[in-house]
């Protein structure tokens, strides 16, 4: 791990934990402070350790600070020997989202979903560029919930400054899934998100979708030019 090498100046460091005394009284293992200086490449590093049956710990992620390594939680905790230390996970790589294939999915959506509104009597909704943009952002976060705020914020810094309402189904695919079909159909037996599709008061829209390992992420924005944005 880059040619670095981390010792207690008491004791050979046995073991890496990332528990600390909570989680270690709660197993019913008694955890100590371990008060011995600690060292990498023979400089003193400052660095929380316990003592746990006779052995020093320490946290897996503050080993990774001090030698230069990164510690991440991603399905389980993540080591990576060949990156500097930040703790998050690297960026994902993400599936084409700008390609011919999601564009044509996204337009297949807004078809889909304006076929739905005239099925119920409402008139289509017109595409708007900046809830284009902005609901794509909010597919590309893999969010599976709704984040109220960042879909609000995501709205005003892609240019639209009004009101939206917004739908949102996270599911798995495979080659015979047709996506935009699926998402609305998500939509159409949900009430809830049925409503927002066919709702008078909006009058334009933006779809999102994000394809990440095999999970389709997809978002609707529908504007309301005739309302404020809570986060303006």
């Amino acid at each position: 791990m880059k040619g670095k090498f981390l010792q207690f100046a008491l004791g050979v460091l046995t073991g890496a934990a990332l528990f600390g005394g909570a989680s270690a009284a709660a197993a019913g293992i008694a955890a100590q402070p371990a008060w011995s200086p600690i060292f990498v490449d023979g400089q003193q590093v400052q660095m929380t350790a316990y003592n746990i049956l006779g052995n020093n710990y320490v946290k897996l992620r503050d080993i990774g600070k001090a030698v230069g390594f990164n510690v991440y939680f991603q399905n389980g905790v993540q080591v990576d020997s060949k990156a500097s230390y930040t703790g998050e996970a690297p960026a994902q790589a993400v599936q084409s989202v700008e390609s011919t294939d999601t564009d044509t999915i996204r337009q297949e959506m807004i078809r889909f979903i304006n076929q739905v509104r005239r099925e119920n009597s409402v008139g289509d909704l017109a595409v708007n560029t900046a809830l284009m943009d902005a609901a794509q952002d909010c597919a590309r976060q893999g969010f599976r919930s709704h984040d109220v705020q960042y879909e609000n914020e995501s709205a005003l810094r892609h240019g639209y400054p009004h009101g939206i309402g917004s739908n949102l189904t996270v599911f798995t695919y495979n080659c015979n899934t047709d996506i935009a079909q699926t998402a609305v159909s998500h939509w159409r037996y949900s009430p809830g998100h049925f409503q927002t599709m066919i709702a008078e008061r909006y009058d334009s829209i933006g779809v999102g979708v994000m394809l990440r390992d095999d999970v389709a992420y997809c978002y609707m924005f529908a504007g309301n030019s005739n309302s404020i944005n809570p986060y303006a």
